[in-house]
């Protein structure tokens, strides 16, 4: 190859990457690295992976709220928080939903959408 299409080719890469959105990892990696982190104690507050883990997390949860909103804005909501439950959660609580989920459906999921699922189940909408 010449060294035009090798650049051709890594700035296309570049530019996949930079348009993916952090909540777009695999869920099982996710959940992987999470635990993996939990076991630490409070040696995770020194892995490097806590700040990026928690930027994906952040990531998915706001775009699962924007998909909810649209949802039931729509009039068929994807999930209903209660209100005693919108304080927000902790990583334990997050990690917690996230493995009630099977490890074949976290596997094919998104974060993103493996969030969206496991709020369906945590609070359904009556």
């Amino acid at each position: 190859m010449t060294r035009l299409t090798i650049l051709a080719a890594a700035m296309i890469g570049v530019a996949g990457a930079a348009q993916a959105a952090p909540s777009d990892v695999n869920a099982q990696a996710f959940y992987a690295d999470a635990t993996a982190l939990q076991k630490r104690g409070i040696g995770a507050l020194f892995d490097k992976r806590t700040k990026l883990l928690t930027t994906q997390m952040k990531d998915a949860g706001a775009r699962s709220r924007a998909a909810n909103l649209a949802a039931t804005s729509a009039g068929n909501p994807i999930y209903c928080v209660p209100e005693s439950a919108r304080r927000g959660m902790g990583a334990q609580q997050v990690i917690t939903i996230l493995g009630r989920l099977s490890e074949s459906e976290r596997r094919s999921l998104t974060l993103m959408e493996a969030w969206k699922r496991a709020l369906a189940r945590e609070y359904p909408c009556r």
